[in-house]
């Protein structure tokens, strides 16, 4: 319901206000750069000079050339957010939590907003998007976190003593948008709409927020500190952290006359806390003097988030932004004066073809054949003079070489000045070598990299406050199609309850440590050029002819296509999957073993059953600890009997528990000792084999000494 409040609805509108005067040489220099790139040129006294001398005033933009080569080197690239958990949550968790992440910050509507908060920045100087939640659809209550672009990132505006580079971490800071006071009228009611009355734009303040056909509503962010407390549980080899809100819904148990807490259905005890700054984020949607919505903001960091190119601080602490070109803008002007001067030069040339005496064409039939050189005869004749003069002809028009040396020189300092050669932008250079050519887009991909970094880092601070957002916005059981790791998208359930208390949760969003990082992907085709060629190289001096094996799906991402993802599909199949595990690990493939004898396959057999039989008892065993757990924890749930019965209770547990425990070691020694006559049975089998050989050896010479004699007596 909207609420009647002047006083704040003022305090915000003077935010605003000051902020507008402080980015005023910006917001200049952000439409001046716009007009130049993206409109005309030449300024208005410029053209109007031109225009004097009959000049035509020509504009051979190169520079919007480059910001669409950059675009579209934007959208090739791939930032790869890393999600870094703390060492107690799950594997299985932290899986999910980075699909999460990743579907949020790189699903096809967040890369149309990065795309636009690139364009405006390497042209302008600066841009910004902003971060908020809706409904998923309108028959759902489940929550998505969005983000929306701004066609003029001026209608944004922030704290003047933030220290982040993206502005996240001030007081305060907010967008504005008009709405026709039609719809204003429709959804907030005419008695609301005919108090937001038109107000004119005063010396102290920059803009109105209110005209006879529209109203500014603003969305305002503020951020407060508040004094919290965290505390560090004996939950984890090392201790797990948590705030003051977890703590609070730890439930407390009294085992054995002591009184634990459980966290994750586990007994924990606080072995340390301190107090610590939090903040807190309140979101207001404001029209004139009156307060529309207010509600809490699911982070710590305001969700306005500003993309800075590359900007410095002037002597007085004012922060000057740069557009991506500025460098190159005086070069771009002198190329459009140098194809204007070549233009009036053209213009200005004469189009006659000869230089004739008058008296060489003196008669009438001559004159009527020269006066129109565009008809072509069999012979142009001409009226001879008594001095022998005949006309000459005139060379055509040329311009002048210093005005073609001047070209391509303006060429080479734009292309200098942005660090964008032709190698980069699809042209081969005849003059240059393959080294050469190599060289020039590394050096430009060094200069291209600066605007690239700026997004990427945007985006993970995008990352960090999604991050924040995602335990608030996605704390219900429903079930989203994610991209897991190393497989397609598939369907995941997250906060799914275990048991009918709510201790267990299966993919539990809503706690857990988490880091963002974010490992910017290819950004340029010089780069994937230079992979090629080396992979290219790796190939062909390989002897062994199984280097394309080992590397064609390598090979294929790097192939000069948009689409190549079924090439890099049907390449890798041809790859060993050990190959492929092996470079992502880095350990060496297991070397063949020699082929076992059939007793030591049967060796194998009898312990590989053996250690199945240990498997199954211990998995038996384990199933039998939670089973035990959990009677244990309904008995002390429940607290229903007194304290003798459940000692009992309790002592028949353990009694179970040691049961169960000397049944594992029975099963153990059981292995042991089947395991120890195996061993035995093989040194018997050996044994006899050995004794085989010695008698077949021994009979042998007996037989051997018997036919010596014989020989002998006969002798």
């Amino acid at each position: 319901m909207p609420e009647h409040r002047p006083d704040l609805c003022v305090k915000v509108r003077d935010r605003i206000d000051k902020w507008n005067k402080y980015w005023t040489i910006n917001r200049s220099l952000y439409y001046e750069w716009m007009d130049f790139i993206l409109g005309d040129q030449w300024r208005e006294d410029e053209s109007k000079l031109f225009e004097r001398y009959n000049k035509i005033p020509l504009v051979v933009n190169k520079l919007g050339v480059l910001a669409n080569h950059l675009a579209g080197d934007q959208m090739q690239n791939t930032p790869n957010l890393q999600i870094q958990p703390s060492e107690n949550v799950p594997a299985e968790v932290a899986n999910v939590r980075a699909a999460l992440i990743k579907h949020i910050n790189l699903n096809s509507d967040a890369k149309d907003v990065y795309q636009t908060a690139f364009w405006q920045s390497i042209i302008g100087g600066y841009s910004a998007w902003a971060m908020n939640t809706k409904f998923r659809s309108d028959k759902s209550f489940d929550k998505d976190i969005d983000r929306m672009s701004f066609t003029d990132p001026n209608r944004c505006y922030w704290d003047l003593t933030a220290k982040h580079k993206c502005k996240v971490d001030g007081r305060y800071a907010g967008y504005l948008s008009r709405v026709s006071r039609d719809m204003f009228r429709d959804q907030y009611g005419e008695d609301i709409e005919r108090q937001i009355g038109a107000v004119a734009v005063t010396e102290d303040s920059t803009m109105a927020f209110a005209d006879d056909d529209s109203i500014t509503q603003i969305d305002d962010f503020e951020r407060k500190p508040e004094k919290a407390m965290i505390y560090k549980i004996s939950f984890g080899e090392r201790g797990t952290v948590i705030d003051s809100d977890e703590y609070k819904k730890l439930k407390r148990e009294k085992i054995n006359k002591k009184t634990y807490l459980l966290y994750q259905n586990e007994p924990v005890t606080v072995l340390d806390k301190r107090e610590v700054m939090k903040y807190k984020v309140t979101h207001r949607q404001i029209a004139g003097d009156f307060i529309l919505d207010e509600t809490d903001f699911p982070s710590e960091w305001l969700p306005v988030i500003f993309l800075d190119q590359k900007s410095y601080y002037s002597k007085s602490g004012q922060q000057i932004t740069r557009s991506f070109f500025k460098d190159a803008k005086d070069a771009q002007k002198y190329l459009n004066y140098l194809m204007t001067q070549s233009a009036y030069i053209l213009k200005v040339s004469r189009f006659d073809q000869f230089m004739a005496p008058r008296k060489a064409v003196s008669n009438p039939d001559t004159q009527q054949m020269w006066r129109d050189p565009s008809v072509v005869r069999g012979a142009l004749v001409y009226d001879e003079t008594q001095s022998g003069a005949k006309p000459e002809q005139l060379r055509p028009p040329e311009l002048s070489a210093s005005l073609s040396n001047e070209y391509q020189r303006t060429l080479s300092d734009i292309q200098t000045s942005t660090g964008m050669y032709n190698a980069q932008l699809g042209a081969e250079d005849e003059q240059a070598s393959g080294k050469a050519t190599d060289a020039r887009t590394q050096r430009g991909t060094k200069n291209t990299y600066v605007p690239f970094n700026s997004l990427n880092y945007a985006i993970a601070t995008d990352g960090e406050i999604t991050n924040q957002m995602i335990p608030n916005v996605y704390d219900t059981h429903q079930q989203l199609v994610l991209p897991m790791p190393e497989s397609e998208a598939q369907k995941v359930e997250i906060n799914k309850p275990l048991d009918p208390y709510g201790m267990m949760i299966q993919n539990d969003m809503t706690t857990g440590e988490y880091d963002i990082r974010l490992k910017p992907g290819p950004s340029y085709e010089g780069e994937k050029d230079l992979a090629r060629q080396s992979l290219q190289s790796i190939i062909e001096n390989d002897r062994t002819g199984q280097a394309f094996t080992l590397l064609a799906d390598l090979y294929a991402e790097n192939l000069p296509l948009d689409n190549n993802i079924e090439i890099r599909n049907r390449l890798r199949t041809i790859v060993p999957p050990e190959v492929i595990e092996a470079g992502k690990t880095g350990k060496s493939l297991p070397k063949k073993q020699d082929q076992p004898s059939p007793e030591q396959i049967q060796a194998q057999l009898q312990q590989a059953a053996l250690k199945l039989q240990e498997k199954e008892a211990q998995m038996e065993f384990n199933f039998k600890m939670k089973e035990l757990k959990l009677k244990e924890g309904e008995l002390q749930l429940k607290s229903l009997q007194t304290h003798q019965d459940m000692t009992m209770e309790l002592e028949k547990l353990e009694v179970d528990r040691e049961k169960a425990a000397a049944e594992l070691q029975e099963t153990i020694l059981r292995y042991r000792g089947e395991q120890e006559r195996i061993n035995a049975d093989m040194e018997m089998q050996h044994s006899d084999h050995l004794v085989n050989l010695i008698t077949h050896h021994m009979t042998l010479k007996n037989k051997e000494g018997i036919a010596n004699a014989r020989s002998k007596s006969t002798a």
